[in-house]
C-alpha cells in the first residue's frame, strides 16, 4: 500500500510478487497497481474471474466494469455493473458508476435517477466526485442547482 500511495506502482507490484498468500486484499492492490499503469487488461483478467469467486465484495464489480470499459466497450461494462448491482442494490459507487455510463450515452434522464439513487445513500461523496467529473458534465448544472436546493 505504502508503494501505492507514493505513486510507485512498479514496486508496489513486486513486492506482490513476493507474497505467497493471494488474500483477496493483495489481489484488490495488483489491480489497484495495474490501473495506476493503465495495464486495463491485466486488471480485468484478476477482477473479472472474481467476481465469481467473491460475488458479495462489491469491489470486484466496480473494478470489473473500470476495466471492461477500457478494455471492451462501455455497453460491457454497464452489463456487467447492472448484473454486479442485483447483489448490491444500493452501492452508491455502483449506482454512480450507472449515472457516468447513462451520461456518456446521452441517457440523461436516467442518468439522473442513478444519481438520485445514489445521492440518498451517500449524498456528502456523490456531489463532490460528480461535480468535477467529465461523464457528467452534461448533468453539472442539474446538479448545482440540485445541491443548492438541498441546502435551502
Amino acid at each position: 500500500m505504502g508503494f501505492l500511495e507514493l505513486g510507485m506502482p512498479e514496486d508496489a507490484l513486486a513486492e506482490l510478487d513476493e507474497l505467497t498468500v493471494g488474500s483477496s486484499m493483495a489481489l484488490h492492490l495488483r489491480v489497484d497497481a495495474f490501473f495506476r499503469l493503465c495495464d486495463w487488461q491485466s486488471a480485468l483478467e484478476i477482477c473479472l474471474p472474481m467476481t465469481e469467486q467473491e460475488p458479495s465484495d462489491a469491489g470486484w464489480w466496480i473494478q470489473s466494469a473500470y476495466a471492461t470499459r477500457r478494455v471492451r466497450s462501455l455497453v460491457e461494462a454497464e452489463s456487467l455493473l447492472r448484473t454486479g448491482l442485483r447483489k448490491h442494490p444500493e452501492h452508491p459507487l455502483m449506482l454512480y458508476n450507472l449515472a457516468c455510463y447513462a451520461c456518456v450515452q446521452e441517457r440523461l434522464d436516467e442518468a439522473r435517477e442513478w444519481l438520485e439513487r445514489a445521492i440518498v445513500v451517500d449524498e456528502a461523496q456523490v456531489f463532490k466526485m460528480a461535480v468535477v467529473d467529465s461523464d457528467l458534465v452534461a448533468l453539472r448544472t442539474w446538479l448545482i442547482e440540485r445541491r443548492l436546493k438541498g441546502r435551502a
